[in-house]
């Protein structure tokens, strides 16, 4: 028998910062790629052409932090009940990465090695690494943060990644790629 998943596994903290009349935050409907597809907090989304949260970080596109999961009942409803949001739409929240904040998140890629002042990107929409933190590359990648202390662990004993929020555009999008 599995473990059933606890409320911390996936997890963003904002440690300074918020809350705060200051920080900006987006709320926005979650388009998943597939049926499959789940969007978790601490993951990276960006808004898509039609103003939707899409699961990674398209090039060029203003990074935002997912402070739910996109099958929270916060989001969506049990059965016989409204989804959650206005209308029956669901919708998810996040912080921009404009905010003057320090984050951790659990949605980071644990095979990397995060050295402060290291520069941060997310897996692109439809990979398979969408919206997981990794390290960037300043100019190339679109940047969506800026690593503090690094990798952690936190007082639920699960290893975070700590950094500050940024937007750091790359030079150029390749056409027709993320």
């Amino acid at each position: 028998m599995s473990k059933p998943a606890q409320m911390y596994d996936h997890e963003l903290n904002p440690t300074k910062g918020w809350p705060s009349p200051y920080a900006v935050d987006k709320a926005a409907e979650f388009v998943a790629a597939d049926a499959d597809e789940v969007a978790y907090r601490g993951q990276v989304v960006s808004l898509n052409a039609q103003a939707k949260f899409q699961l990674g970080l398209e090039c060029g596109a203003m990074p935002i932090f997912l402070l739910n999961t996109s099958t929270d009942y916060d989001v969506v409803g049990d059965d016989g009940n409204l989804v959650g949001g206005t209308g029956g739409v669901p919708v998810m929240s996040g912080l921009v990465a404009i905010s003057g904040l320090e984050l951790e998140s659990t949605e980071y890629d644990s095979t990397g090695t995060y050295a402060p002042n290291d520069k941060l990107t997310a897996g692109v929409p439809g990979d398979a690494d969408a919206g997981v933190l990794k390290i960037g590359v300043a100019y190339t990648d679109t940047i969506c943060g800026v690593v503090s202390d690094g990798v952690i662990t936190n007082e639920f004993r699960k290893t975070v990644l700590r950094f500050w929020p940024v937007f750091l555009p790359p030079l150029e999008c390749v056409v027709g790629s993320l």
